[in-house]
């Protein structure tokens, strides 16, 4: 019997981007020139608390590259408590 008759690829893609929920939505906007970071004005980022003496510097970029979701982390399910997930890094909440 020939080896590669029997031989099995399983493949898969999972991803999750600035304004892309999946790898469809995430070519999708490669494809169509799509801007997936945020620009804020003095204003809002007054609204969101931030440092306005920091934002005025000309080095400062007022941009974030939001994660959709990225807040919705289940905890317990995890095993952690509300204040362990709260002082965890947010990339590892994402990445769990």
């Amino acid at each position: 019997m020939d080896a590669h008759a029997i031989a099995i690829a399983i493949i898969g893609l999972a991803c999750r981007f600035p304004g892309a929920r999946n790898e469809h939505d995430y070519w999708r906007n490669l494809r169509d020139g799509v801007e997936s970071i945020s620009r804020f004005t003095l204003d809002e980022l007054e609204t969101a608390g931030a440092d306005l003496t920091a934002a005025r510097d000309p080095r400062y970029v007022p941009a974030r590259a939001n994660l959709e979701g990225a807040a919705d982390f289940d905890a317990s399910f995890f095993g952690y408590s509300a204040r362990e997930a709260e002082l965890m890094d947010p990339q590892h909440r994402v990445f769990l």
